[in-house]
Formats: structure tokens, C-alpha cells, sequence
């Protein structure tokens, strides 16, 4: 017995040593771990990028049960960011090739100037590059990353703490492929740059930047580098013009069986070697939770750096899946209590809906804005004061967008095109409900671009130039007679209004489309004209008495009035309108 025991004691001995000698061999022998830098002079709010070399290699880099690379920042004043490495694909800029071989990388950046120190280090086996410092340089033309405004939390503003007023649509994914695809990009962003636009909506679906899919089973994202690769060079886009990127990473399909499935592509999917066999039980299950936490991971690793990230959206309209919010709460607070842990800039994060301002999903502490769609064909003008009103009630010190929005989900209206007019009430109906920032269009390849109505952006941006609005609050004005309808925003000593035509809504449309049928005057060069009216008055209450310079803005234009001085009185004002058809805003102060 003792022999045998004996025997078996060696054979144990022997198997121990045969498996040091293989992980030796997949560490390559003699472990090293060290920085190299790839950016040239660093400062405050710029990335910071460094390539990681190393002689441990593993099967799979993408996994961090591998390999868990991790970087120490540390500050002059002794702040300290761990940021997590991640496994990077070079590609040529023309033919869109593998360049080079593939290796770690790191972005950071840095919030303060001074001396920093890095430091790579690797859990198992336990290893440590050398330290380096990097010199960080004061930048006083950026102003950091997005946050909630402090000083009023239904508004949004930069680390500096100037303003935020998110103005822009949805750019989804290119109607591209290869490299037109950055060319696309690169036209959107400067159109909507040079328009004042500062916000785009786009999707890690599986048909554009999303970095796991059938072609990649799960946990392994080597097969779409050139996807991730292609999201750098977007984000270098956006940095480069000043805007803002609102990240989706997941899109309904991916999840659902009756709204544009995507399900029996998708590789958590049982029918694909996934883990689950039905959608519902991807929040639940737990090999799922795991490996999407791995995708959350490298992510973080590859954008989090960026300022341009304006939010982590997690789902897109996720009430198109069978993940109803019982299941949906506990699964984003556990997601993003493990994206904080690799984002340490604090990005925002929310989630969306189809059309839902009631769930208990706003109140939840990790969402930090809430978000309306809209596809009614509705007036906006009656229905957004409506909407922020519930979302307030739901989330009452939180901001709130609307990032979609439409006439109708089923494309762009192609006979009347009702979607021009409801894309301009959309801009200008949201801000002045109390939403955060414009409304964001979803029809951006097929009406914004094409239509050209970039101009309508800067037509907004001029009127809300370096308007602070977090001393305001919404109200419904009155206009007499009921011909017209305002909105407006204001303090006691300040307002500013949008007077539209009840003629220059969808509806009003409709039926001007309807009559001109029915007296045969309808053909390809029919328009419709509101009507002129010349003999309105805005009622606005709550306003002290005094003098006030009034000036009128045209926002089919962009025309300002000249500035004129009015007298108000005590609590109720009345303001005679200048003659319009479509609309009108107004910059009220008192002097």
C-alpha cells in the first residue's frame, strides 16, 4: 500500500512540474512586462496612449480569466486610476488590412497636470513592468467630460462646469462599407459640427461597430478588429470637431424574437453553442452575465478614455425584448456596478424605451438621464410638456433627452413629408418642454443628410448661444387668440419663448394635403403655407414688473429682430407678436 501510495505521489509530482514547464512555455520563458508610449506630448483631458510588450501570450487575450492586465496612473497629488489593457489590431488607413502585429494597449486621460506615474502590472502570474512617468501639461481648451449639472441636475454640464446643451440626431451606423464608411462619418460630423450640432446617437449593433457576434462566438473578439479598429478612428472623428457620442451597446433585435430579430444570429443563442435558449434568460443566466461582463470590460478598456463619450446607453428600446424591468433592474445595476470599476472617468449611463415614461427603471441610481422616443406623428408642441412632465414625476432630478424621434417608425413620409415639419418641431419643442437638449432625429441617412437640414441645428445653436438655462423653468405660455401656441422657459426677470403657428404641425399638414386632394390641386410642386397672422398676443405670468429688452428670432431664418424695449407689468405681461407664418422665438430680459 505504502509503494503504491508512494507511486502515486511521484506520478502527482511529476504531472505538478509538467504543468509549470507548459505555462512556462506559454509565458514564453522569461516573463517580462514593459511600457512603451505612443502619443507624444500629453496634457489635461488628452489621451494618453501606450503600447504594453510582453512574453506572456495565452489562448485567448480577450479573456480576462487569462489574463488580467491591468495599468496604474498615479497623479502628482497621488490620485490613483487602474485602467484595464486591452488586445489591439492595427489596420492600414486605405485597404483597411491587419497592419502589423497585434499587442496590448492602454488609454488614459488625465484630469490634472504634473508628473504621472505608470506602472503595467499582471495579476497571475504576479508581475510588474517598470515604473515611468509621463509630464502632463495644463489644457485650458478643453472642458473634460460630460457630467449632471450641479447646479440644476435636469441639465447637463462639462467637467469645468460650463454648460451642456446635447444638440444633434441619431447617426446609427453608415449606409457604407469599408472605408466609406469613415468617409460617411467625417461628412455627418462636419455637417453637424459646422452647424452647431454637438451630440450623435450611434449603435454597437451586430451590422456595424459590434464587437461579438455569430461570426466571433462568444468571449472571443479577434474576428472583428477591424469593427473595433473602425470605432477608434469614429471617436477620433468626433474628438476632432467637438462631438459628443451617446454609445449603445446593445440593440433590441439582438434580443428579441418579434421586433427586427436578430435572435437566431445571435451567439448567446443555444442554437449557436450559446449558453441560453431563449432571450429572456440572458439578465439571469449565469455564464451569460459572465461573458457579457467581459465584453463590458474591453470596452471600457478601448473607450472609456475618450471625452467625446458623452454616455453608456445600455439598451436601445429594450421593452422590444422579452426582459421585462423585474429582470432588467437587477441585471443593469449589477452591469454597471462592473463597468465603474473599469471606467474611471464616470461616464453617464441610461438606458431606452419605445415610447415608456413610466417605468421604475428612472428612479434606479444608476441611470443617470432618462430618455423618450417618439414615432406618434403628434404635435410636439402639445405632447413634450406632457412627456417631461411624467419623466419628472419618475425621476424628478434627472435630465431627460429625446433621442428618438420620428413622424412615423415605418420611414420617412415621402408624399407630404410631414417629417420635415416634425423634425423642426422637435428641436425647438423639446428645449423649451424642459428636456436637456434638442430633439434628436432617427431618419439621419434617409431625411436629415439627403434633405440637407443641417442648417436647422445652427438655427437652434444661434438662439441658445451661451444660454446658461439651469436658473429656468418650463412653463406653457399663452397666446391670444388661440392661433398659436408657446412655450416657454424663465426666471423671474428672464424668459425665452417659441411661438409656432397651430397651422404648422403634421396634422394641420394632413389635412391641407387632404383638401388640396379633394379640390384636384394636389401635384409634385404642392406646398403648403401656414397663414399669416399678424394680430396675436403672448401672455406670460410669473414675471417682475420693470423694462425689458425684447428681441425676436425667426427660426426658419435665423434672423434676429432688432432689440426693443417694452415695460411689463407686475405677474401677467402681455407682448404683442410680430406677423408670422411657421414660428417664432423670443429672448426676453429685463434691464
Amino acid at each position: 500500500m505504502r509503494r503504491w501510495l508512494y507511486r502515486l505521489h511521484l506520478w502527482l509530482v511529476l504531472l505538478l512540474l509538467i504543468a509549470a514547464c507548459t505555462q512556462a512555455g506559454e509565458s514564453g520563458g522569461n516573463q517580462t512586462l514593459s511600457l512603451r508610449t505612443l502619443t507624444g506630448n500629453a496634457a489635461v483631458f488628452g489621451t494618453i496612449e501606450l503600447a504594453i510588450d510582453t512574453t506572456i501570450t495565452v489562448a485567448n487575450p480577450y479573456d480576462p480569466n487569462q489574463i488580467d492586465l491591468m495599468v496604474s496612473f498615479i497623479s502628482a497629488t497621488g490620485q490613483i486610476y487602474r485602467v484595464p489593457a486591452f488586445w489591439y489590431q492595427d489596420f492600414d488607413q486605405l485597404s483597411l488590412q491587419p497592419k502589423g502585429n497585434p499587442e496590448w494597449r492602454v488609454r488614459f486621460t488625465p484630469s490634472e497636470p504634473g508628473a504621472w506615474q505608470v506602472k503595467a502590472e499582471l495579476a497571475k502570474p504576479a508581475l510588474s513592468s517598470d515604473v515611468i512617468t509621463i509630464e502632463v501639461s495644463a489644457n485650458k481648451q478643453s472642458p473634460g467630460f460630460v457630467r449632471i449639472n450641479t447646479s440644476n441636475p435636469r441639465y447637463f454640464a462639462r467637467q469645468d462646469g460650463t454648460f451642456f446643451m446635447p444638440i444633434g440626431l441619431n447617426l446609427g451606423w453608415s449606409t457604407q462599407q469599408g472605408t466609406g464608411i469613415l468617409r460617411e462619418y467625417e461628412h455627418w460630423f462636419d455637417q453637424l459640427s459646422k452647424n452647431g450640432g454637438n451630440i450623435a446617437r450611434i449603435w454597437m449593433a451586430s451590422w456595424s461597430f459590434g464587437i461579438e457576434w455569430q461570426d466571433t462566438g462568444l468571449g472571443d473578439y479577434s474576428k472583428r478588429m477591424q469593427q473595433a479598429w473602425m470605432l477608434d478612428q469614429i471617436f477620433k472623428l468626433a474628438e476632432q470637431r467637438n462631438i459628443t457620442i451617446m454609445l449603445t451597446l446593445i440593440n433590441h433585435g439582438a434580443f428579441s424574437t418579434s421586433t427586427d430579430s436578430e435572435w437566431d444570429s445571435n451567439p448567446y443563442n443555444a442554437a449557436n453553442g450559446g449558453p441560453i435558449a431563449e432571450p429572456r434568460l440572458f439578465a439571469t443566466d449565469i455564464q451569460s452575465r459572465e461573458f457579457f461582463k467581459h465584453r463590458v470590460r474591453y470596452i471600457a478598456a478601448r473607450w472609456a478614455h475618450s471625452p467625446s463619450l458623452f454616455a453608456w446607453e445600455w439598451w436601445n428600446e429594450a421593452n422590444w425584448t422579452p426582459i421585462n424591468d423585474a429582470l432588467m433592474q437587477p441585471w443593469i445595476s449589477e452591469m454597471t456596478r462592473h463597468l465603474a470599476q473599469f471606467d474611471p472617468y464616470q461616464h453617464l449611463v441610461s438606458t431606452s424605451y419605445a415610447s415608456n415614461t413610466s417605468t421604475s427603471m428612472w428612479a434606479q441610481p444608476e441611470i443617470n438621464f432618462t430618455q423618450h422616443h417618439d414615432y406618434t406623428g403628434r404635435d410636439l408642441g402639445q405632447a413634450f410638456p406632457l412627456v417631461i412632465r411624467e419623466l419628472n414625476a419618475a425621476a424628478p432630478q434627472k435630465p431627460a433627452l429625446v433621442s428618438e424621434l420620428g413622424y412615423a417608425g415605418t420611414g420617412r413620409d415621402e408624399v407630404i413629408n410631414r417629417d420635415v415639419w416634425q423634425f423642426h418641431q422637435g428641436l425647438w419643442a423639446a428645449p423649451f418642454s424642459g428636456f436637456a437638449g434638442s430633439g434628436m432625429y432617427w431618419w439621419w441617412d434617409t431625411l436629415v443628410d439627403p434633405d440637407n437640414l443641417w442648417s436647422e441645428y445652427n438655427k437652434l445653436a444661434e438662439f441658445f448661444k451661451d444660454q446658461d438655462l439651469t436658473a429656468y423653468n418650463p412653463v406653457v405660455a399663452q397666446v391670444s387668440p388661440l392661433k398659436a401656441r408657446a412655450l416657454a422657459l424663465q426666471t423671474k426677470s428672464q424668459a425665452l419663448v417659441w411661438v409656432r403657428s397651430n397651422e404648422y404641425e403634421p396634422e394641420a399638414l394632413t389635412k391641407a394635403y387632404e383638401e388640396a386632394l379633394k379640390k384636384r390641386e394636389f401635384n409634385d410642386t404642392w406646398e403648403y403655407v401656414p397663414p399669416t397672422y399678424a394680430d396675436l398676443t403672448l401672455k406670460l405670468n410669473g414675471l417682475e414688473a420693470g423694462s425689458y429688452q425684447a428681441t425676436w428670432y425667426d427660426p426658419q431664418t435665423g434672423a434676429w429682430s432688432q432689440p426693443t424695449t417694452i415695460t411689463l407689468e407686475a405677474n401677467q405681461s402681455s407682448i404683442a407678436v410680430p406677423s408670422f407664418n411657421y414660428d417664432l422665438a423670443l429672448k426676453l430680459i429685463k434691464q
